[in-house]
């Protein structure tokens, strides 16, 4: 083969391999980028459709929640399908506000807060929700990981907005799901992984207030309503 074609298939082959390399890097800012779009978006759906989507047969296989993957991010961002949005969750000081899914699949998790058991009503009983933890930490359930005993927990159905003061956040084992069993107290369970997957970080809240949504500008400004 002539020097001056083999530098040349040299040359091409650099370029492509530089190409695929920036490719990899900006997976995760594109994956990243979609899922916040995603989130944003989900948050518009009106609060008027929430009690219709409770009627939505959730998914509560433990066993089908799956690592974040490119792909799956990629089926929601081509899916057709109405996510069943039921409510919303702010936690204000850490900056998390997204939507609250019926269910535990992949899509709903890549989204928002995903209930943990069926038949679940805010401010009654253990409120338990899960979502993903992400490297970037203002996505999903990553702000989690900044919250501390005391800051509040902020859910909404539309009717109410519930009110709970954190009392527990701790890095528990992936056994422990006694945490998000009922208790004699109205709870808040929020559930995502640490920072290697490997265990779970708890953190759980304890009601101390119920206000209707059109009794307080204040707390409608935490879900930016």
């Amino acid at each position: 083969m002539p020097e001056k074609k083999k530098r040349r298939i040299t040359t091409y082959l650099a370029a492509i391999l530089f190409l695929l390399g920036v490719g990899f890097l900006a997976i995760e800012p594109l994956q990243n980028y979609m899922i916040e779009q995603q989130s944003k978006e989900t948050l518009t759906v009106d609060a008027a459709d929430f009690q219709e989507n409770q009627s939505h047969n959730g998914n509560y296989d433990f066993s089908s929640v799956e690592e974040v993957s490119v792909e799956d991010v990629l089926k929601i961002q081509f899916s057709s399908q109405e996510l069943p949005v039921i409510g919303r969750i702010a936690v204000p000081e850490v900056g998390l506000n997204l939507p609250v899914l019926k269910g535990l699949s992949n899509e709903h998790l890549l989204t928002g807060a995903g209930t943990m058991k069926p038949d679940q009503k805010m401010g009654e009983g253990n409120y338990a929700l899960a979502s993903h933890n992400m490297t970037d930490p203002s996505l999903l359930f990553a702000p989690l990981h900044r919250a501390e005993i005391g800051m509040n927990v902020y859910l909404t159905d539309g009717k109410q907005f519930y009110v709970y003061e954190i009392k527990q956040h701790k890095i528990i084992e992936p056994t422990e799901v006694s945490v998000i069993e009922d208790t004699d107290q109205s709870l808040v369970t929020l559930i995502t992984c640490n920072v290697d997957g490997n265990k779970r970080l708890l953190t759980q809240g304890i009601l101390v207030e119920t206000v209707p949504v059109d009794e307080s500008d204040e707390i409608a400004a935490h879900f930016n309503l």
